[in-house]
């Protein structure tokens, strides 16, 4: 008996090693690796999302002040033509435009990231013509000074 039941695990074993070398040289093997490959990209794409989302949650690349009252009056005083009527919902609109991330879905899953400093430049030149599409390069380094700098 004690040899039968050695036998019968022996048996067992050699068709698994058996099936084994016939799966993998059959093409549901390579069907199965390229799935299983799909799937793990799509998990690493999702764990890499997550981690972006919440670095940018915990460390943003621009960090939003205590208050913008400083910041404000010397715009006011650099771009009186925009800034001077700006009431206190325009106010916190643009620096959320600033401040606030944004999704980018350019992955197969969304994460965020904060606006370039090119984007803002535009938006404002179309929202804003006139003084904005003046601006050169030294205007847009100092309005950044103010907008982005320490108070």
């Amino acid at each position: 008996m004690k040899y039968i039941i050695n036998l019968i695990a022996l048996l067992i074993l050699g068709l698994m090693i058996w099936g084994v070398v016939k799966f993998k040289d059959s093409s549901t093997y390579y069907s199965w690796q390229g799935s299983a490959k799909k799937v793990k990209k799509t998990a690493d794409d999702f764990i890499q999302a997550r981690k972006n989302t919440i670095q940018m949650e915990l460390n943003p690349e621009r960090k939003r002040p205590l208050t913008f009252i400083k910041k404000e009056e010397m715009l006011r005083i650099y771009v009186p033509d925009v800034f001077e009527g700006f009431s206190e919902k325009a106010w916190a609109d643009f620096w959320d435009f600033i401040y606030s991330p944004v999704k980018d879905n350019s992955g197969t899953f969304a994460t965020k990231k904060q606006r370039p400093k090119e984007e803002i430049e535009a938006y404002l030149i179309y929202r804003y013509p006139k003084p904005f599409s003046y601006f050169r390069q030294d205007h847009w380094f100092y309005f950044w000074e103010i907008v982005l700098g320490e108070d």
